[in-house]
This record gives C-alpha cells, structure tokens and sequence, in this order.
C-alpha cells in the first residue's frame, strides 16, 4: 500500500512539474506579447495595391518584392517598392527606391536606399528624372521631399542640390540649397 502511494505521489508530482516547465518554456521572458514587439504579424510577397479616387479611378499604385506588417507601430515595411502616382491632366510620375516604410495611416512613405523619380512622355522618353538616396512622400497632399543630395535631369538640363520640394499637383521642383546648372545645348536645337 505505501508503494502504491508512493508511487501515485510521484506521477502526480512528474506530473506537475512537468506541467510548470512546460508553461516557463512556452513563456516570453519579458512577459511581452507579440503587438509588444517589433514582429510582423503577416507579410507578402510580390503584392501590388491600388488605391481609388472617390470619382473610380486610380490615385496610386503601389507594388513591392517583399512587405511586411507591424501590430506594434501599425507600420509597414517594403523591400523594392515601386510606386505610380496618377495625376490630373498629366502622366503618371513613378518612384522606386531599395526600401520603404509607410505609416500606419497610409499615407506617409518613407524611401531609403536608391531612389529615383521620373516621369515618361507619351512615347516612353523620361522628361524628368530625379536621383537621391532618400525621400518622404505624402500621398494624400500629393507631395514628396528629400533633404538628401540629389540631381534632377530634363531634357533640357541638369540641376544638382541638397534638398528638393516635389509640389506634384502644381509640377513644381524646389531645389533648397541649389549646386549647380548644366544647360544641354542640343535640347535647344
């Protein structure tokens, strides 16, 4: 009888403390949850999303190699984004970068890396190219910024410079610490 006990006691106890090191190893040791940390919660490969005007037609397209979401910041990161912006009366202006963050709102996206902006006439020729290594855009007030050095080329010329204001609606460069001027002349001809 005192062996059968014995032994009862000691499944209940294997029992037991096999049941607390299961809960302490399936625990985080912070105590923290995974919108606690900096873990994605889902991701995608090779995606593209577009988004709408009220009128039904497209505001912009975004695409990416790789993005991944945040519960903790609502963030999302991309890998080689790649973005077309429609605009009213004009050809669509496209920018691409090495990597990208977009807010949890969605409406700031933020370029690092390689980036470039341009924009093709109706024959496929870029009428404006504009090469940084940095930039923020504001999707919903139709702007974008770099503090970065950056060259913005057109047919016609080149300018160099510290900063740019991109007003896409008004088609308006703004260089804020200007480099230099290079007038091709065989634009001219």
């Amino acid at each position: 009888m005192i062996r059968r006990l014995f032994i009862l006691a000691l499944l209940i106890g294997t029992a037991a403390g096999s049941a607390w090191l299961l809960k302490w190893l399936s625990e985080d040791p912070g105590g923290t949850t995974l919108v606690d940390r900096h873990i994605p919660d889902y991701y995608m490969e090779d995606f593209t999303t577009v988004t709408m005007k009220k009128d039904g037609k497209p505001k912009n397209k975004l695409s990416a190699v790789y993005m991944a979401h945040y519960p903790d910041d609502d963030a999302t990161e991309l890998l080689e984004p790649r973005m077309e912006i429609f605009r009213e009366d004009a050809l669509p202006l496209y920018i691409t970068a090495e990597k990208g963050w977009v807010d949890g709102t969605g409406d700031v996206i933020r370029l690092h890396g390689v980036v470039k902006m341009w924009v093709y006439d109706e024959k496929g020729n870029p009428t404006l190219e504009v090469n940084t290594t940095g930039a923020k855009v504001l999707l919903n007030e139709e702007y974008a910024e770099t503090e970065q050095y950056a060259t913005i080329a057109t047919k016609g010329s080149t300018i160099t410079g510290t900063g740019i204001r991109a007003y896409l609606p008004e088609r308006r460069l703004e260089v804020i610490k200007h480099e230099k001027t290079t007038i091709n002349a065989a634009a001219d001809s």
